[in-house]
């Protein structure tokens, strides 16, 4: 039989006062219990919590678990330091409910899928790597044996034509500083 030290709720609404039992881990919260072994009052000021420590000690030592709640109220009277002293083993944190790891449920289609990456390794996709262009073929597109000094009418000013580019030309920008001004026609 597991048992537990916890808290049974007593008094009227909105106006609850715990007892602090030991119980068998299956009965119902203010159920059957085996032992009172304290009494805590949240409601006062400063609050009430008297545990008897021995009791709290022997059942501790012979294997009842305290809530998180009551493992609470213990540290604050002292009582589960000294448990801790004797046995060090128990320091480690205790929850009421074990946690589990979480796990998407994945449909039929997404566990097929998920079988068939596992069953092919994955090939690494081959991007073709950008080749740039040679200054060869930009020397073919002027004709060989003309330079711009020996053209007539061209000058050192102007530039030669930009090559043609693969992307679409960038829509014109305007201007928004401008749009606060409003435009009067007079007519």
């Amino acid at each position: 039989m597991t048992t537990r030290i916890r808290l049974r709720r007593m008094g009227s609404n909105k106006r609850p006062f715990y007892r602090v039992v030991v119980a068998d881990q299956r009965s119902p919260r203010d159920g059957r219990f085996i032992e009172i072994i304290g009494r805590y009052h949240p409601l006062n000021d400063p609050s009430v919590i008297e545990i008897d420590e021995d009791r709290a000690l022997h059942w501790l030592m012979v294997g009842a678990q305290p809530s998180n709640q009551v493992r609470n109220l213990m540290s604050k009277v002292g009582i589960w330091e000294r448990f801790v002293a004797q046995r060090p083993s128990a320091a480690a944190p205790i929850s009421s409910k074990p946690d589990r790891p979480v796990r998407p449920k994945l449909s039929k289609k997404a566990q097929a899928r998920a079988a068939e990456s596992a069953e092919a390794p994955e090939q690494p996709v081959e991007t073709p790597a950008p080749t740039p262009e040679p200054e060869s073929a930009v020397q073919q597109q002027e004709p060989e044996g003309s330079s711009p000094e020996a053209e007539p009418g061209r000058t050192d000013t102007e530039a030669p034509a930009p090559a043609a580019s693969t992307e679409p030309d960038e829509a014109p920008r305007t201007d928004t500083a401008g749009a606060d001004v409003q435009e009067t026609h007079e007519g």
